[in-house]
């Protein structure tokens, strides 16, 4: 994706921060019976959007250059590292593990087939009879 294909419009399509979406009445609500001055309520509107706005932009104007650019060398480090290390580790543990359990199997029917062999056996020649009550 290039700086050309970016949605200006929705900047979360995956709404990863839909918690953050806060407006006024999500915060301040005056319930009935108890009302301010309109002058007071509109203008508190006002101010806590011009705030949030003001300030949010002023922190992304000094940090978020930076912060972005924080975050990108940080996946990029995450991936180098499951690209060459941790999947590496992964298929040389999956080829060990094969060779383990050849051998597990091979002492299990040595030791424990020949017995379960003999109870199978065993348990085949017996005869269920329903007694009458």
């Amino acid at each position: 994706m290039t700086s050309t294909d970016l949605d200006m419009e929705n900047r979360d399509p995956n709404s990863l921060n839909g918690h953050l979406s806060t407006k006024f009445e999500d915060v301040l609500g005056e319930p009935d019976g108890i009302h301010s001055m309109d002058c007071v309520w509109r203008n508190s509107y006002s101010c806590f959007n011009c705030g949030k706005n003001c300030l949010y932009k002023v922190c992304t104007l000094f940090c978020g250059i930076f912060i972005a650019l924080y975050w990108g060398c940080v996946f990029a480090w995450v991936a180098m590292e499951h690209i060459w290390c941790i999947t590496p580790s992964f298929k040389v543990w999956e080829i060990n593990m094969a060779c383990m359990r050849r051998y597990s199997k091979s002492i299990v029917d040595c030791c424990l087939g020949p017995c379960c062999e003999t109870c199978g056996l065993f348990l085949s020649k017996m005869r269920l009879t329903q007694v009458a009550g």
